[in-house]
């Protein structure tokens, strides 16, 4: 295997956010050296050359659940970090603003992620830490 490349399926299958972005950017790389090797100068195509016989090869469709993946990562962790915005003082515009998205669609994802936990999670989740960001919600 090529050096620090893991399999695709494997970071497929985990759960490791990172690894899930390392398949999509070896994706976009290996199409950037693609088109440079075939519209590039004879010294960048060697360059080119040289460097796709080296990364993982990932194809197209790979790439795109790696980043479906990823997505569907990052927006599950995004409660706690909302939570913590809140704590730190920030208004549910602000939140929305950092989100590119309402405040009040902020709000509603918050909400339904916490009820969520609240449901599936209750052991391990602090219900009223996490309930106390949503007050002062009219007040922003």
């Amino acid at each position: 295997m090529k050096e620090g490349a893991g399999s695709v399926e494997q970071a497929l299958s985990g759960g490791d956010v990172h690894e899930l972005l390392r398949v999509w950017e070896d994706f976009n790389r290996g199409e950037t050296w693609r088109e440079v090797s075939f519209s590039g100068s004879d010294e960048a195509r060697v360059a080119a050359a040289q460097f796709l016989a080296e990364v993982r090869e990932v194809a197209a469709l790979e790439a795109l659940r790696a980043n479906a993946k990823a997505v569907e990562l990052l927006t599950a962790r995004r409660w706690y970090v909302i939570k913590s915005t809140r704590e730190a003082g920030a208004t549910w515009a602000q939140i929305g603003e950092a989100l590119g998205i309402t405040k009040q669609a902020a709000h509603d994802f918050y909400r339904c992620r916490i009820e969520e936990q609240e449901t599936w999670l209750l052991v391990l989740h602090d219900t009223p830490a996490a309930r106390a960001v949503l007050e002062g919600a009219k007040e922003d």
